[in-house]
């Protein structure tokens, strides 16, 4: 049995729309992957900017006296005072 003209119609109007999806999902397929590439990128610049700023860090440190480094000086400090103040007392108390 011969199909009719209409069902050939509708056979060539799905394969084309079958087609038009296919070009338009392989499109789609290629600008994720553009995309995907370009955010990979910043990725990478954005990690050397972050071994950097690391870096620098690292310098910054070696460059600048830390507050807590000062406070344990400090706090050293302090106490010889106290030390020496109490020997001198121990001192003065004995004579």
């Amino acid at each position: 049995m011969k199909p009719s003209v209409l069902e050939r119609h509708m056979q060539t109007g799905i394969q084309v729309l079958l087609v038009a999806l296919c070009i338009w999902a392989g499109a789609q397929l290629v600008k994720l992957g553009q995309q995907s590439v370009v955010l990979e990128e910043r990725l990478t610049t954005q990690g050397l900017m972050l071994n950097e700023l690391r870096q620098e860090l690292r310098e910054w440190g070696d460059t600048y006296y830390r507050a807590t480094d000062a406070r344990r000086e400090l706090d050293q400090i302090e106490n010889r005072i106290d030390n020496l103040n109490s020997r001198v007392s121990a001192l003065e108390g004995g004579l």
